[in-house]
């Protein structure tokens, strides 16, 4: 599913990648590697904040008094 959307993603850039050299294009495809590779840790790591905040919300934590 991943390489799916990658794919259609740089779908989207076909047109620049048809004109490119060799050497423009295997770094182009490089940087857009990289590019979407952070995007996608990115939204990992928002997706698992947001999670992270549901469960403490459903705790609830009384204090205590001695």
């Amino acid at each position: 599913q991943a390489c799916e959307q990658l794919n259609a993603w740089l779908g989207g850039f076909e047109a620049i990648l048809k004109r490119m050299t060799v050497y423009n294009f295997k770094w182009f495809l490089h940087a857009m590697l990289f590019i979407h590779t952070q995007q996608v840790i990115r939204k990992q790591r928002l997706r698992d904040n947001r999670e992270d905040d549901e469960d403490e919300e459903g705790i609830d934590i009384e204090d205590e008094e001695e």
